[in-house]
């Protein structure tokens, strides 16, 4: 349970510091913009399967696979986004917010690519991880960097590295030690995703059921069904939008403080002053037994 306070502490403290620097702020705008026009395009071979299928079998199971679809760009896009959550966020912590941004600043969607084959590829590596750990124990430790695998998205980020170079810097630090607090001791991850796949299966369930309030999908004209799916869709995919923020947000900040901590505990091994290896101010203060306060 403690965990989850955490959790919290970690959250409300991240969301008060993007009300104060509206350099953090940005990601958020690129990530509903992106999210609106994804889910207004995935709309368009959605509506040509109501206009020429119908709710046939054919024509659910491609409105069923177009919705997955759209799940999944969302999904990546919200990543895409957290890129540049990580690296705003490891500005804040790194020094003086109030300083100018880099001119030469270089944008993280580039990075979409590496973001995508990373997503498509950890499911699978997941399942093999588990096969070896299972059957074949004896190669489970080939994969045991995926156990720190939340921090491809800052690597990726603040070092600028493809995802196959990402992958390296991950087994780097963890062959040296460099990671020194399980990400688990801070229940982020169960609070967002709860939170994220409750606002999907709302957001589905809702435009579901205003897209029959609005038309019967077979006796109303055709105009009318598509105005009924459009304004469904939309419910869903906003609300879908709204769950991958949190999480994105969330785990962004979350994971650029932990890979920022392994940074400064790198430095201080190679300079041999140990203050540089201390927790960041913001993990430290969350974990205190009583609440932060609103100056900190």
């Amino acid at each position: 349970m403690q965990r989850i306070i955490y959790a919290f502490r970690f959250i409300n403290a991240c969301f008060s510091l993007a009300k104060k620097y509206p350099r953090l702020r940005k990601p958020w705008f690129y990530l509903w913009m992106g999210g609106i026009s994804l889910t207004i395009l995935w709309f368009v071979p959605l509506g040509a399967v109501i206009v020429f299928l119908g709710l046939s079998p054919l024509g659910m199971a491609l409105i069923g696979s177009i919705s997955v679809l759209l799940l999944f760009s969302l999904l990546v896009w919200g990543e895409v986004a957290a890129l540049e959550t990580c690296q705003a966020f490891d500005r804040l912590i790194l020094g003086d917010p109030a300083q100018p941004e880099p001119e030469m600043q270089r944008s993280q969607f580039h990075r979409w690519q590496d973001v995508f084959l990373w997503m498509l590829s950890l499911p699978g590596l997941e399942v093999i991880r588990l096969f070896r750990k299972t059957f074949r124990s004896q190669k489970a430790a080939n994969l045991d960097w995926l156990g720190a695998s939340y921090l491809m998205l800052p690597v990726l980020s603040l070092e600028d590295l493809s995802q196959r170079d990402a992958t390296a810097r991950i087994k780097q630090l963890l062959q040296d030690h460099l990671l020194r607090f399980h990400p688990d001791l801070v229940g982020i991850s169960p609070v967002v995703g709860v939170t994220q796949w409750f606002l999907f299966l709302a957001g589905g369930m809702l435009g579901f059921w205003v897209g029959l309030l609005l038309a019967d999908p077979v006796t109303d004209a055709m105009l009318s069904r598509l105005l009924a799916a459009i304004i469904g869709f939309m419910l869903a995919g906003v609300l879908a939008t709204l769950g991958i923020f949190f999480s994105s947000f969330s785990r962004a900040c979350y994971y650029t403080t932990l890979y920022h901590w392994a940074l400064g505990v790198e430095t201080a091994r190679n300079s041999g002053d140990p203050d540089l290896g201390r927790p960041p101010a913001i993990l430290s203060q969350v974990m205190r037994k009583t609440t932060p306060s609103k100056k900190e």
